[in-house]
C-alpha cells in the first residue's frame, strides 16, 4: 500500500514532465510552452506565390538541464495528421514525400529549426508544426506556420509611361520571384523588334536573387496603341503581362551645324511640335543646354527667369522663341570660343511633360574674324584693272573729240566775227603752215627792237 502510495504522488507531481518528454507519439497534443525553457520562434503566417519559393526562418530553446547533442533531430510535419515533410537527416524514417521541394535548412544543434519550400503548390497550403527527436522528444506546437499558397502575381514591366517616336528605348521586366536558383525564363512579344534583348541576375546580402529582362527598341508611330508582352515561366507555372505602348511624336527643327565669328552674333532657328496628347499649357517652359546627348554642362538659356536656371553667360544665349508657338529659337552674342559645343533643347510642362528633344543637337562652332587686308596677288591685278579702264576711258574720250569737232579743209575762212591779232595769228597758223609762221614771227622781232 505504502508503494503504491509513493508511486501514485511521483506521477502527480511529475506527470507533466512525462507526458512532454516521455510521450513518444508526434500526434502529442501537449504545448511547450507549459514547460520553463522550452521556446521556439517562428512566423505564425507565410505566404508564397504558387511555383516560386520560400525561407521560413525558425529557432528554438530546450529547457535548462538539457542539452542539444549532434544526434538530436529537427522534424518538420503537415498538420496534424500528416506526414513528415522536411527532416535534419536523411532516413527511411523520414521519407522524401515532396520531391526535395521542402528543405530542413537550419542546423539543430544550433537550436536552428528554418526550413525552406520551393516550388509551391496549392497542396502545401497548411499548418506545419517542429518536432525534435534523439535523447530527448518533444512537439513544439503553440506555434504552428500557417503556409499559404497564392497565384503568381505578374511580372513588373517599367516604364509604363509615353514613348517617343524614333528615341531609343530600354524596357525592363522584372520577376516576381526571389529564390535563388530558380532562373526563370523569359519571353517578349510585340510589334516592336523584340531580338535586342538581355537576362539578368542581382544576389543580395540577404541570399535572395533579383531577375530580370531588358528589351531595347526604337519605337514608330505604328507602334502607337500597340501591346508589349512579357511572359515569365518557372518549372511549372508561368505569368504574362502586358502593356500599351503610348508612342507620341516630338519632332524638332533646327539647323545641325551654326557658325559664327568670335565676338559677332547669331540666331539659331527653332521650332518644335509635341503629340496630339499634349496642350501646352502657359507655364511651359523651353530650355537650352550645353552638352552631348542629354548630359548637360548646364543650362545657357531659357524661357524664364527662374533661379532654376541661372544665367551663366552673361546675358550673351537668350531664348527668343515662344514656347506656347512651338517656337525654341535662341541667340548668341559677343561668341566666344568657349561656346563651340553641342546644345539640345528640352520641353517641360509642369509634371505632366518632361522631354529632351535629342534627335538633333545642333553644332555651334566659334571661328577666328576674316581678314580685311587684300592678298599680295591681289593688289597688283586690281591696278592693271584700273590703268586698263583708265586707258580705255583716254581713248574713248579721244575719238569722241574727234568725231565732234571736224578739222577746216585748206583755204577755208571762218564765219563770224573778226578775231583779235592773237586769235587772228594763231588761226593763221593753223591754215597757212610754214609762211603763216614766219608772218607770226617777224612782227614780233620788230617789236623787240
Amino acid at each position: 500500500m505504502r508503494m503504491w502510495y509513493s508511486g501514485f504522488r511521483f506521477l502527480w507531481q511529475y506527470h507533466p514532465v512525462l507526458l512532454f518528454l516521455l510521450w513518444e507519439g508526434r500526434n502529442c497534443q501537449e504545448q511547450t510552452e507549459d514547460l520553463p525553457g522550452f521556446t521556439i520562434e517562428a512566423p505564425a503566417e507565410v505566404t508564397v506565390q504558387r511555383g516560386l519559393c520560400v525561407l521560413i526562418p525558425c529557432n528554438f530553446t530546450v529547457g535548462p538541464g538539457y542539452n542539444l547533442t549532434k544526434d538530436a533531430i529537427g522534424i518538420w510535419y503537415k498538420g496534424h495528421l500528416g506526414g513528415p515533410v522536411a527532416a535534419s537527416t536523411v532516413s527511411s524514417r523520414f521519407p522524401d514525400t515532396t520531391n526535395r521541394r521542402f528543405i530542413f535548412t537550419g542546423k539543430v544543434s544550433a537550436g536552428d529549426c528554418s526550413f525552406s519550400i520551393s516550388d509551391a503548390q496549392p497542396g502545401d497550403t497548411d499548418q506545419y508544426y517542429f518536432r525534435l527527436e534523439g535523447p530527448l522528444k518533444i512537439n513544439y506546437l503553440h506555434i504552428q506556420p500557417n503556409v499559404s499558397v497564392t497565384d503568381l502575381k505578374e511580372p513588373d514591366i517599367s516604364p509604363t509611361k509615353y514613348l517617343t517616336a524614333g528615341e531609343e528605348v530600354t524596357v525592363t521586366c522584372t520577376a516576381p520571384t526571389h529564390c535563388p536558383g530558380l532562373s526563370p525564363t523569359f519571353t517578349w512579344e510585340g510589334s516592336v523588334n523584340t531580338e535586342n534583348t538581355q537576362n539578368n541576375t542581382l544576389r543580395h546580402q540577404d541570399g535572395t536573387v533579383t531577375y530580370w529582362s531588358n528589351i531595347t527598341f526604337t519605337p514608330s508611330l505604328s507602334d502607337h496603341f500597340s501591346s508589349l508582352t512579357c511572359t515569365v515561366t518557372y518549372k511549372h507555372e508561368s505569368a504574362t503581362t502586358s502593356i500599351t505602348l503610348n508612342v507620341e511624336w516630338f519632332t524638332i527643327e533646327v539647323p545641325a551645324e551654326v557658325t559664327v565669328q568670335r565676338g559677332l552674333c547669331v540666331l539659331i532657328p527653332c521650332n518644335f511640335t509635341v503629340g496630339p496628347s499634349y496642350n501646352l499649357t502657359k507655364d511651359a517652359i523651353g530650355i537650352w543646354y550645353k552638352g552631348y546627348n542629354g548630359h548637360p554642362n548646364g543650362p545657357v538659356a531659357a524661357s524664364t527667369d527662374s533661379s532654376q536656371f541661372p544665367d551663366t553667360t552673361n546675358g550673351r544665349f537668350i531664348f527668343t522663341g515662344k514656347v506656347s508657338a512651338g517656337d525654341c529659337s535662341f541667340s548668341i552674342s559677343d561668341a566666344q570660343p568657349g561656346d563651340t559645343d553641342q546644345y539640345w533643347f528640352r520641353l517641360e510642362d509642369r509634371d505632366n511633360l518632361r522631354v529632351s528633344f535629342l534627335n538633333i543637337q545642333p553644332t555651334v562652332s566659334v571661328t577666328d574674324p576674316k581678314e580685311t587686308c587684300l592678298d599680295s596677288k591681289v593688289i597688283p591685278a586690281m591696278v592693271a584693272g584700273n590703268i586698263f579702264i583708265l586707258a580705255l576711258m583716254g581713248l574713248g574720250g579721244f575719238w569722241y573729240l574727234k568725231r565732234t569737232r571736224k578739222m577746216p579743209e585748206k583755204g577755208e575762212t571762218r564765219e563770224g566775227p573778226k578775231p583779235k591779232a592773237e586769235e587772228s595769228t594763231y588761226e593763221t597758223l593753223k591754215t597757212q603752215s610754214q609762211d603763216t609762221y614766219s608772218t607770226l614771227n617777224l612782227p614780233t622781232i620788230s617789236k623787240t627792237h
